[in-house]
């Protein structure tokens, strides 16, 4: 699996809250269908969030990042983004055990 980690600042909360919604009903649900087999969202503070989006491998990421780029371009002007990558080497939770 491979992932791809975004660290976002709003210049506020109402900002954020806004932008949590819309990626919620529109971004989530395109990023699904271009191949992300699981995605989270966590509000860290008032302003901050933090996107891990799962993949089942770089390949999928980078073409999933390849049709996103634009959006992700337009948004960069409204929002800081810091976007960290790399292999899931461990990953475990009460919804996939067995």
């Amino acid at each position: 699996m491979y992932a791809r980690i975004i660290n976002i600042t709003a210049q506020s909360e109402t900002q954020l809250t806004m932008w949590q919604e819309m990626f919620k009903n529109i971004g989530s649900k395109n990023l699904t269908e271009l191949g992300a087999i699981q995605i989270t969202l966590t509000k860290i503070s008032p302003n901050k969030a933090v996107l891990v989006n799962i993949y089942k491998d770089k390949n999928t990421a980078v073409k999933v990042f390849q049709n996103t780029k634009d959006k992700v371009s337009e948004l960069s002007k409204l929002l800081k983004m810091e976007i960290n990558e790399g292999e899931v080497v461990f990953s475990q939770n009460l919804l996939t055990q067995e």
